[in-house]
């Protein structure tokens, strides 16, 4: 069967049906004036503005001229309105590679590539000897209304790029000034401050010389982000060429001077092939970079102050083996890497892929977006990683998938990939395949996720991928299929282990949408440790990736903003600056972890075994249990009603009986509150203890509401009605489907105890009473006597109730009464109307009396115990009220008995705290039909 791709791709723009089919309509309607001309119309995509604006071009025939020449065209595409504006129409045919419009949509400045000439016609020198055949000019005009074309008088065998800033909304037409970056590659970074005039109604034109401002100097690499107005590049302090890269970060405001915010120098070298050599570019549709194609890096962002700056390690290709002394061939075996640097974390993830072909590896472009709180590396139909990165947790499960599964990208295509991002307003990650001019909008397949869940061979892929469910996904409906997916393999010992993420990772998502910044650091977020790095392999051994980390802390530095922060996107870098100053303390600030838990709860429970033996008649308590159960008592008296889980619905179980009450329970809630109480207060001095007590609470809420959730997904993957139960008869044999139930139920069991989880009030009856039904006598009792299923007092009522009187139940009951505590067996035998147990009752009793009035315990029933159900034979005296002892009693040594007991019991009864339905007339019952059933008619052979 074929596998599910893990990501989906939904076409969201198409050049040759948005814009190309537009411009034939209005050529088909005469509104073109190259109507009828038959030129064909070669769209190509140029940039995007701020506004998802797509800025294109085509060749052809000008309306302006008589003599049919075919020149370029640049429009403008609007996604939303899907409309088509000609902005400019050259003069000639000209090769565009650059283009853009300021806000107002009233100049126009693009860049083009052109063959180098000299002032005599012969071809252009570079100044260090190198000829060149292109050049790149830019250039700006005048488009509303179509006015003057200025050339900025600037020619490079670099890269130039333009730019306008933008501020929010759709611009304002009496704005007075554009502003316009400038960068030429290698050289400088400038800004161009044009001051603009009104002409007639909506028409603007530039008067006086702009005026430039030098922003930086020397960079190597650049990147513009069109929704944040932010300038990202890389650049070398030092002329040496062997120096280390620095990163700057500039903001740019609609109403204030740009600031530089961070600087970072990086272990970033640039390559020899790049130092030394011309420089190489792609001209890529949509790109907002100037850099040579052989420096490959990405700077992205992700929500919560999150700043990554995305690095694919160059490999040389045997073409530039004449850099280097040694021989490079084709089929050597290299290393494809990349580095991911977290400044907000001021660490660096490396990641290492072995085993690849000179070749191939060379032409293997690593693709980084950010989708979600992941950032995805992609490489279609060869490589898909999910990196954990986000601010708010430690670097953690992280999906590596190599092979079948990793999607490639709808359309066909034979000259290799190349994608860059699209933007789309609140239409989440949209990507854009420049070989074939289409934008996909790409989302979590949740069937892609689950079936790479099910068949991936390597335990850390899966955890990862319960991770992302339980944490990052935004609905249930993942979760739910990953259950269904461990229901398909119970045997697995992977599953505890996943249900345990389950229940940590969706009680801190339900947690974090509650609480602000400063509480979630101390919770935590995962079952296992982080920081440690990955090792990823295929079922044949061989090792796919290696992610390891280092430390940044010492460069990161961030600069201090002087522009109010309501004018600027302050809340970015303030979460990014409280990131920063979280990194000192971080050590200090360690997350609460239920497992912790253990050795406390254990000692509450020994403690509360001691003291249920009986002092005077009182249950005796110790301080500790008296905190516990106070803590408990508060935590649920605050939350009586039902709450969402982390994932959206409220889980409610018909087959547990929410009545039931577990002791040992409300100790586990009791001690997590204590020590979460505690914990908090400890490292937020701050806050008062009210306020972190009522975290605390919220906090095992969640937990309790998450074990419903994960039992409900169990429960219904299995293939049980949501609003169903279990079959009323406990001495009823279970099905197939019962019991996997309950072996998966004991996989959830085992997770609960691991973490110290509170377990739903009538869990363990429901899972005691399907262990019954499931397992066969001997092995339950095993699980009984180990503390796996517990004998609780409803188990026992149904027991008693349910299960016959022959030979092998009554062995069974007599095992369970046998393993209760004296008080609950007590009462079971109470229950149960057989011979055994009303000659242990009888025992005991007679006993109780010889030993001056012992409580022994067991009149608490209401239920009073009559012979007649137990024995066929009855008298009219069995059906008498009167507790009196028979009179008549026609067995000597019996009457005897009873007159010394009826002597004493007087002097008893002031002892006892309730009345007693096991009384002297019970007595007397059961040793008359127990003598007659050992002995009958004949007494010659009774001992007295």
């Amino acid at each position: 069967m074929e596998q599910t791709a893990m990501l989906d791709f939904r076409t969201c723009f198409d050049a040759e049906k948005d814009i190309v089919s537009l411009l034939n309509q209005e050529q088909s309607s005469g509104e073109d004036a190259g109507t009828g001309t038959g030129v064909p119309r070669q769209v190509r995509v140029l940039g995007q503005e701020r506004d998802g604006a797509v800025l294109y071009t085509w060749s052809d025939i000008s309306p302006y001229r008589q003599d049919d020449v075919v020149v370029s065209h640049i429009g403008l595409y609007e996604p939303i309105s899907k409309v088509n504006t000609v902005l400019f129409v050259h003069e000639k045919l000209v090769n565009l590679v650059n283009c853009t419009v300021n806000q107002e949509r009233t100049l126009l400045a693009f860049t083009t590539q052109e063959k180098a000439t000299s002032s005599s016609g012969s071809p252009s020198w570079h100044s260090e000897g190198r000829q060149h055949a292109q050049v790149y000019r830019s250039y700006l005009a005048e488009v509303q209304p179509a006015n003057r074309v200025f050339y900025l008088n600037i020619e490079r065998d670099n890269y130039l790029m333009v730019q306008f800033l933008h501020g929010k909304g759709h611009g304002d037409a009496t704005s007075k000034e554009s502003h316009m970056l400038f960068l030429i590659h290698k050289e400088l970074i400038g800004l161009y401050h044009m001051k603009l005039s009104r002409v007639g109604y909506s028409g603007v034109e530039m008067c006086g010389q702009p005026r430039t401002e030098v922003l930086a100097k020397r960079f190597q690499w650049a990147q513009w982000d069109h929704q944040r107005q932010r300038l990202y590049y890389l650049s070398q302090k030092k002329k040496n060429s062997n120096s280390k890269l620095t990163f700057t970060c500039m903001q740019f405001y609609e109403k204030y001077p740009p600031e530089i915010m961070m600087e970072v120098q990086l272990p970033i070298y640039l390559p020899p092939e790049v130092s030394k050599a011309p420089s190489i570019y792609e001209h890529l549709p949509l790109s907002n970079k100037v850099t040579d194609q052989k420096l490959l890096c990405d700077v992205l962002t992700l929500p919560g102050g999150s700043l990554c700056i995305c690095y694919q390690h160059p490999i040389m290709s045997p073409e530039d083996h004449h850099a280097q002394e040694e021989d490079i061939g084709e089929y050597d075996v290299v290393d494809i890497e990349y580095s991911v640097f977290m400044l907000h974390r001021g660490t660096v993830l490396h990641c290492c892929m072995p085993g690849f072909a000179r070749l191939e590896a060379v032409n293997i472009r690593l693709h980084f977006f950010p989708i979600n709180d992941y950032i995805l590396v992609f490489s279609p139909g060869q490589l898909l990683h999910l990196l954990n990165v986000a601010a708010e947790f430690e670097p953690c499960h992280h999906i590596v998938w190599h092979g079948h599964g990793v999607p490639n990208l709808p359309s066909p295509s034979t000259d290799g990939r190349s994608l860059t991002t699209f933007l789309r307003e609140r239409a989440g990650l949209c990507v854009y395949d420049c070989r074939q001019d289409i934008a996909y909008r790409v989302s979590v397949s949740k069937e892609g996720f689950a079936d790479v869940f099910a068949g991936c061979y390597l335990p850390s892929t899966r955890l990862a991928i319960m991770h992302y469910a339980a944490v990052h996904h935004k609905d249930s409906s993942l979760a739910k299929l990953l259950v269904g997916k461990m229901c398909n393999d119970i045997g697995s010992p992977e599953v505890s282990g996943l249900l345990t993420e389950f229940l940590v990772g969706t009680t801190y998502n339900a947690m974090r949408r509650q609480l602000d910044m400063r509480i979630l650091p101390l919770l935590q977020f995962t079952s296992t440790e982080t920081g440690r790095g990955q090792l990823e392999k295929n079922e044949k051994g061989q090792q796919l990736a290696r992610i390891t980390y280092s430390s940044l802390r010492d460069i990161v530095q961030m600069k201090y903003s002087k522009v109010d922060k309501t004018q600027s996107d302050g809340s970015f870098w303030e979460h990014l600056r409280y990131n920063l100053q979280k990194l000192s303390i971080a050590d200090m600030w360690p997350r609460f972890n239920t497992t912790s838990l253990q050795q406390h709860i254990t000692a509450a429970n020994q403690e509360a075994a001691f003291a249920d033996d009986l002092v005077e008649g009182r249950v005796r308590s110790s301080s500790l249990l008296k905190r516990i159960s106070d803590s408990a008592r508060r935590a649920f008296s605050g939350s009586s009603t039902p709450r969402k889980g982390s994932l959206g619905s409220y889980a409610v179980l018909t087959f547990l009986n929410a009545a039931e009450r577990d002791l040992e329970q409300d100790r586990v809630v009791g001690m997590t509150v204590e020590q979460l109480t505690d914990h908090l207060s400890r490292h937020l001095p701050r806050e008062t203890r009210v306020k972190v007590f009522n975290v605390a609470r919220e906090f095992v809420s969640c937990q309790l509401q998450q074990s419903k959730q994960l039992l409900q997904f169990i429960w219904t993957s299995l293939g049980f009605q949501p609003d169903g139960d279990l079959a009323s008869n406990v001495g009823e044999p279970g099905s197939q489907a019962e019991s996997e139930l309950f072996h998966m139920t004991e996989r959830f069991y085992m997770a609960a105890q691991e973490l110290c989880f509170p377990l739903p009030n009538g869990f363990k009856t429901f899972f005691t009473t399907l262990g019954f039904r499931c397992l066969d006598s001997h092995v339950f009792l095993q699980y009984v006597d180990r503390g796996v299923l517990h004998l609780t007092d409803d188990f026992r009522d149904m027991v008693m109730e349910d299960l016959g009187d022959d030979r092998d139940n009554s062995e069974m009951k007599l095992n369970i009464v046998s393993r209760l505590p004296k008080r609950q067996a007590l009462t079971g035998l109470q229950q149960w109307n057989h011979p055994i147990s009303t000659r242990f009752l009888s025992k005991q009793y007679v006993s109780s009396l010889l030993l001056e009035g012992e409580d022994l315990g067991w009149a608490s029933q209401p239920r009073r115990v009559s012979l007649t159900d137990s024995y066929s034979t009855s008298s009219s005296q069995d059906s008498s009220e009167d507790d009196s002892v028979d009179a008549h009693v026609h067995f000597p040594p019996l009457a005897t008995l009873m007159k010394l007991l009826q002597m004493k019991e007087p002097h008893t009864r002031r002892h006892s705290r309730s009345g007693r339905y096991v009384d002297l007339k019970f007595v007397q019952q059961s040793a008359l039909q127990q003598t007659k059933q050992e002995y009958g008619t004949n007494l010659s052979n009774v001992s007295f």
